[in-house]
This record gives structure tokens, C-alpha cells and sequence, in this order.
């Protein structure tokens, strides 16, 4: 099986739930010809970048059916990468090709795209059965990913216990929205047992890889002794960090404990300060009439 690795965690705006899209790092695809004395990777004219050999190799290497080549191709489609612009409809062709040559990454990458419609019609289901497929390969994003669509029921029959197995396969792997996923439905008793014990050493471990999400639910629950011991002053360090990461919930709370003086010293003028980047941020989202890209489904 080819196109292992990681992939890459974006946060969901839909709840606490997050989405990961399909990794970037990609393998060589076979060796690349070089000219004596240039560097292969750059090579500029005076109308601007040129193909350099680097894309050429990888996209003759990508038409004779390299996996990883295709993958990269996809990759430079979809970022707009080696002179090409932004082409999601090229770019899915190229990801469907390597995934049907079993590329993980790009199974995955292929089924978020599906399942937002970028680059090509809505498809959930498919979306759902190519996040399957790389799943069961151990694909952490996919997992996570998976997990996801259980849990919301899109694409799939809604079942929170199916997204509970797969948010914990991905979170046993490191990967920090997993994490936070898992412990939303453990807080909250879905698909599992209700554990808040359990549900604060996920979002510690989480939060541990600067999580922002993670980072503000477990200054929420420090703050409030959910699952664990009331500690002001560690709510307040949590959730410090959440909000300069630009979490809402955390800038909300964050100028209440300033307001109060509840691990930290009275502050009114920190007060106002959080309390008006938090309604800024409320009304820029409600402006958008949409959760940003980064946290489409």
C-alpha cells in the first residue's frame, strides 16, 4: 500500500467536532533529471515561473501511473503549487487517480473534497467509502474523518457509538482532534458511557499539542471541576492559550474571569478588551453566513 504517513487536523465549526483533510507529505516520485550546475527546482523566465523539472518529472511519472506522482499532481493542483493555478476539478481527478492505486493520503483527501463539494458535485456516500477504505488501513485522518460522518450522520446512517470506535482509533494515534472528538462524546455520554474523568485526559493530551479547541474545553471544565478538580489558575493558563489562538468560547470565558477575578487578578480593562474581540469575531463569523473553509464538513 502506498501514501502512508500523516495527515492534517482542521477544526469543524459544527459543535467541538473537527474534520482532518489528506496529508501532505508525499514521496519522490523516481528520480528527477537534473542539468550540471542548476538546481532543479527553480528556474524563472521573463514571463515569470517557468515548469520547473521537479513538476515535469512528477507529472510524466504521475501519467505512467505512479501513485505518489499523482498524488503530488493533485497537490500542486489543489494549492495552486509549480506555477499551476488553483484547479479543484483537476485536482480531483488527479487524487481519484492515485486512490484507486490505493493512496492513502489521497483516498483521503479524495473524500473530502466529495463530501464538500469542491472540485466536483456533493457526494457524502462516496465520500464516506473512500474514508472507509483508508481507514481501515490505518489512515489517521480518515479515521477521524469517519468518525465524523457517523457522528453527524452525513453520508452514512447516523450511529455515535461507529463514531466514538473511530474517533478512538484516531485519538490511540496522537491525532489531536481525535481527541477532542472523543472527549465531547465522552462529556456528553454519546455512543459511550459518560466518563468526564476519562474525557479530561483526552483533552489534556490534546490540548498538550496546542489544540485551541481542547485547549479552551479543558480550561471550561478545570474552571468548573468537571471530571476533574476545580484549579482556577490552571483554567485561566488554558484558556489564555486558547483564546491568543483565536478561540471564541475562551476569549468569552477569559473576560468573564478577568471581570471576576477567578484565577487571575480583577482586570476590567482585559475584561472589555476579550469581551469585544470575542463579539468581533461572533459577528465576522455571522457575516461570513458560513463557517470559514477551513471548517466545512
Amino acid at each position: 500500500m502506498r501514501g502512508g504517513g500523516t495527515t492534517a487536523d482542521t477544526h469543524s465549526a459544527l459543535g467541538d467536532n473537527s474534520l482532518v483533510i489528506g496529508g501532505r507529505a508525499v514521496a519522490s516520485a523516481g528520480k528527477e533529471p537534473t542539468q550540471e550546475g542548476r538546481h532543479p527546482e527553480t528556474e524563472e523566465s521573463c514571463g515569470g515561473m517557468r515548469p520547473t523539472w521537479r513538476s515535469i518529472w512528477t507529472e510524466v511519472n504521475a501519467r505512467l501511473g505512479d501513485a505518489d506522482a499523482q498524488y503530488a499532481l493533485a497537490e500542486a493542483w489543489r494549492q495552486g503549487l509549480d506555477g499551476k493555478a488553483v484547479d479543484l476539478s483537476t485536482a480531483v481527478y488527479w487524487y481519484r487517480r492515485s486512490a484507486k492505486a490505493g493512496h492513502l493520503a489521497a483516498q483521503t483527501m479524495l473524500a473530502f473534497l466529495l463530501a464538500n463539494g469542491l472540485g466536483t458535485q456533493p457526494n457524502p456516500r462516496a465520500a464516506v467509502a473512500w474514508y472507509r477504505r483508508a481507514a481501515r488501513m490505518g489512515d489517521v485522518g480518515a479515521q477521524n474523518n469517519l468518525g465524523y460522518m457517523y457522528e453527524k450522520g452525513f453520508g452514512v446512517p447516523k450511529d455515535e457509538s461507529k463514531a466514538a470506535l473511530w474517533y478512538r482509533l484516531a485519538a490511540l494515534q496522537h491525532s489531536a482532534t481525535a481527541q477532542m472528538n472523543l472527549a465531547v462524546l465522552l462529556l456528553e455520554g454519546r455512543g459511550v458511557a459518560r466518563d468526564e474523568t476519562e474525557a479530561v485526559l483526552w483533552l489534556r493530551r490534546s490540548a498538550a499539542q496546542g489544540h485551541a479547541p481542547a485547549q479552551a474545553r479543558l480550561g471550561l471544565c478545570l474552571r468548573d471541576g468537571t471530571g476533574c478538580a476545580a484549579d482556577p489558575v490552571e483554567a485561566f493558563r488554558w484558556l489564555s492559550r486558547a483564546a491568543q489562538r483565536g478561540n471564541r468560547d475562551a476569549m468569552t470565558a477569559l473576560a468573564q474571569i478577568y471581570e471576576q477575578g477567578a484565577g487571575a487578578a480583577t482586570d476590567e480593562v482585559e475584561a472589555a478588551d476579550w469581551s469585544q474581540r470575542a463579539a468581533m469575531l461572533r459577528q465576522a463569523v455571522a457575516g461570513a453566513g458560513a463557517a470559514d473553509p477551513a471548517q466545512r464538513l
